[in-house]
């Protein structure tokens, strides 16, 4: 009888790909953690015990929007991250059960709009609790989750009906399943990227407005925010990818590459949006009288801003894919 194999190592039999990946999440915490250290913590002045006395204490840091300032996006971010967990475990659900393999075109167009429309269609249907007033709702002008949809709606249709055309040429990816489709991308994709999208926003919100309410606006708080705008584009664009792996109709030629660098590809799309999309409403002050309040940012404005945004990432993706040498085709009936 020969001799037993050798035991493989636990190292050894780990997937190569899932050491790069490894490697360069500890890389990029390492370098947020080093820059961590050089931010100051932010003060301001309150009053004292004594009479006419001041003293120094340090700023509250804040997740979501404040309650009584600006109500409407505080309210808002909270509808908007506790619906996120029902579609989500809706798609855990959808990839565990495989139920995609029998919805055909108009299946897909369905969930996907049902995944969607919520963030629309509820607070039409019943105002948030920051756009109500003792005397009703207020003004729909100042509401911030319409603002925040528009916003969202403009940016994923951009994203899906060009971005999506550098990730066929440059990644090699494609949509293989059956699906009505707009600009050869499924329209399905168009109505869950809004899903997708409004969830991954309202979430960096909370973590950029962590950073600036905590610390001193000086030139490490930019330094650090820059890097923390980084890391969350590749660590979201990383974590869709891999989560979408589950889904056998979108496929890339090289699934280790998609992780790597395809990740970084399609993190630039965020890059630019995460810190624009905190723009929008971020500085009302007095929102809390009757949905008025000042520094609210108008719908015209909402457009516009994200109409710029996605032409800045176009240009970003362009400039990779000439500093790659690839050529770039659209096809409006198949790639």
């Amino acid at each position: 009888m020969g001799r037993p194999a050798p035991p493989v190592s636990l190292i050894a039999s780990i997937p190569p790909i899932w050491i790069t990946m490894g490697k360069i999440f500890l890389t990029l915490f390492a370098v947020l953690f080093a820059l961590s250290t050089t931010l100051t913590r932010a003060v301001r002045i309150s009053k004292g015990r004594g009479e006419g006395t001041l003293r120094f204490v340090e700023a509250k840091a804040r997740f979501l929007a404040d309650a009584k300032e600006n109500p409407s996006k505080h309210h808002a971010e909270i509808f908007i991250l506790k619906y996120s967990a029902v579609w989500i475990l809706s798609v855990g659900v959808v990839i565990a059960s495989r139920a995609y393999e029998w919805w055909g075109r108009w299946g897909y167009i369905v969930y996907c709009g049902a995944c969607a429309a919520p963030y629309v269609v509820t607070p039409l249907l019943r105002p948030l609790k920051g756009d109500r007033t003792p005397a009703g709702a207020s003004s729909i002008a100042t509401w911030y989750i319409l603002k925040a949809n528009a916003w969202i709606a403009v940016f994923s249709f951009i994203g899906n009906y060009w971005y999506t055309h550098y990730f066929y040429g440059v990644l090699k990816a494609n949509y293989t399943f059956d699906a009505h489709r707009l600009n050869d991308v499924p329209i399905s994709m168009y109505l869950m990227t809004h899903a997708y999208f409004m969830f991954y926003h309202a979430l960096t919100n909370c973590a950029l407005r962590f950073v600036k309410s905590k610390y001193e606006d000086d030139a490490a708080r930019w330094v650090f925010t820059c890097a923390l705008v980084a890391v969350m584009a590749y660590t979201t664009a990383f974590m869709e990818s891999l989560t979408i792996c589950g889904f056998p109709y979108y496929t890339f030629a090289d699934r280790d590459k998609a992780y790597t660098l395809g990740s970084a590809f399609y993190g630039i799309y965020f890059l630019v949006s995460f810190p624009m999309f905190l723009r929008v409403d971020e500085d009302v002050v007095g929102g809390g009288k009757r949905g008025g309040g000042k520094g609210r940012t108008t719908h015209w404005t909402t457009f516009w801003e994200a109409m710029g945004s996605g032409m800045a990432v176009l240009c970003l993706l362009d400039f990779v894919r000439v500093h790659l040498g690839l050529d770039f085709c659209m096809y409006a009936k198949g790639h």
